[in-house]
Parts: C-alpha cells; structure tokens; sequence
C-alpha cells in the first residue's frame, strides 16, 4: 500500500524525485512524486547487496531503475547475476523471479533465503587468509550450505570478483567479515517473497511472459570473458532477440554498443549510455565503456538531470 509524506524541501520543476525523509520510516531513500501539495511514495530503496559479479549493474542500476514502469505485477530477471538491480529497490512487483544459469549463484540466494542462520554460522570463521582461499577453491562443500559459504567467500576475497586470484591491499584492510554476515540477515528478508529459478533464460522467459510482466535482461555480452555457463562465443544473441520480439510483456535490455547489437534491435528503443571501464586504475576516469539501454517500450532519455542526481 503506497503511504504519503509531506516534505517542505520540495525541488520545482520535477514530478518525480529521489529524496531522503526525516519524517517517515528511517534514513532510507524513496522514489517520490508530487501530488497536489503531498507527496506520493512509489518505490522504497533496499540499501543492502550480497556479492560483486563480472559484469554486475552497481554503477549502472542508478541509471536504469528510474526507466522500469511502475505499472507491472511480475518483475523477472533471466540473467541475475549478482542481482544488482533486484536489490536496489525492497520490492519492484507483487510477484518477483530471480534466474541464472549459474547453479553456485542459485544455491547461494536459496540458502540466504531459507538458511540464513546457518550459512552465517559457517562463515563466522572464515578469514582473510590465502590458505583458507585456496582450500575453498579445491574443497568447495559437500552440502549446500558448504557449498554457497565457501562460493560467496572465494568471491568476496578474490581479485575482481572473479573467483581465481587471492586479493591483496595495500591501502586499506579487507572488508569485514562481519559485514558479509549482516548482509546475508537482510538479504535473506528482502528474499522471502521472490522465487529463486536456475533455468536457461530462453526456458524461462516463455515461462512468465504475461501483458503485465517486465523482464530486466543483462546477458552475455557480444564482446569480453563471459562467465563459466556461457562465453560470448557461446551464446545465442539471435535467439535471445528472436525471443524478445515475440514477447507479451515489456522489457529492457543492457548490452555491449556493438553494430551487432544494434542490428538485431534496430527495430527496438535504444539510449546509448557509459560507464568508467573497469577496476579503477590512476585514470579510470578516461577510460569509458560504452553500452546499450534496449527496449520494447518507450523510455525518456537518460541525459541531464535523473533521479538519482536529485539524491545529492
């Protein structure tokens, strides 16, 4: 049920802000819209994440979740990954799915949803220690709980998320273990309502595609590593458009600015956006990566001032 607030500190000019309340609830931040002389709550903000992913949407969430419609009852990612976006609101729709072909990535938000106790008692004693890194890379669990402890712990303490090398820091200790735990206790509410699927995106999105359905798709990209499920050599960028194209509901697609790209979406919206490059180095700055914002509904432009700008 949507709750009204009234704030003084109101910004002319926009219908739709992102702002943070004093009055209401606690020091989260809400997507807010003026009616009359109140305010109208429509989306709360989650502030808690679980793990760094290759390829995950931390920067870019801000961009695209001012651009999902309000208007929907089911909110479904095929490609979840890390489920950046999924947590950047406590609830998008009154139904939510989360996928990925990754059966680790499966097991381990099954396990925050329905164990959350017992997966933080097994990482209690996990340190930032080299041999108990390599030992979860050779050993990684006999049971499920075992298995989703020692997967998100080589993540969290491995160089660029990607689970292979040992990370090091020269500037700063490591993150607190303790702060892993407290996100698994949160995580594991904002969970309780979503079904967590570990199928093939083309299997799932058939599966759930209604007029009222939204898909945010994050795939492989046309260029870089992919991940251990699929390379970019690997995956069926045709068949994923083929699909799309059929679809009932509504979606928005992320991508590589690739000419292929743009071709098999010609037909759909396309915003050009960008993003620092990679790890941050001396000139990350310099270094933009550009990308797709794709869709089969009509988006406004993400240039000038966003929601999220209005949060500073």
């Amino acid at each position: 049920m949507l709750r009204w607030i009234e704030i003084p500190q109101f910004k002319d000019g926009y219908d739709t802000f992102k702002t943070q309340s004093k009055h209401t609830f606690d020091d989260s931040f809400y997507i807010l819209q003026k009616q009359g002389n109140g305010l109208k709550m429509l989306r709360e903000e989650f502030k808690w994440h679980l793990l760094k992913w290759i390829g995950g949407k931390r920067i870019l969430r801000r961009t695209i979740a001012p651009l999902i419609p309000e208007d929907i009852k089911t909110y479904i990612e095929p490609f979840g990954g890390a489920a950046w976006v999924l947590f950047y609101y406590k609830k998008w729709a009154s139904c939510e799915i989360y996928n990925d072909l990754d059966g680790r990535l499966a097991n381990l938000f099954r396990c925050v949803k329905y164990h959350p106790v017992e997966l933080a008692r097994e990482m209690t004693y996990m340190l930032a220690s080299r041999e108990q890194f390599l030992n979860a890379i050779k050993y990684p669990g006999e049971t499920d709980i075992q298995k989703a402890a020692r997967f998100l712990f080589v993540i969290s303490r491995s160089f660029g998320a990607k689970g292979e090398q040992f990370a090091i820091q020269t500037k700063q200790s490591l993150s607190s273990m303790s702060g892993i735990i407290e996100r698994i206790e949160n995580i594991s509410k904002r969970l309780d309502r979503v079904t967590i699927e570990n199928k093939n995106a083309f299997d799932l999105i058939p599966l759930y595609d209604r007029p009222d359905s939204f898909f945010y798709l994050d795939p492989v990209y046309t260029k870089g590593a992919g991940y251990e499920t699929s390379s970019t050599a690997q995956f069926d960028h045709i068949g994923l458009a083929e699909i799309l194209k059929g679809i009932k509901g509504r979606f928005l697609l992320s991508y590589d600015d690739s000419p292929k790209v743009k071709d098999l979406y010609k037909n759909f919206n396309i915003i050009p956006i960008s993003r620092a490059n990679g790890i941050k180095g001396g000139n990350h700055k310099e270094k933009q990566y550009k990308e797709l914002l794709i869709s089969n509904y009509e988006i406004k432009q993400v240039h000038g001032p966003t929601l999220w700008d209005l949060r500073q």
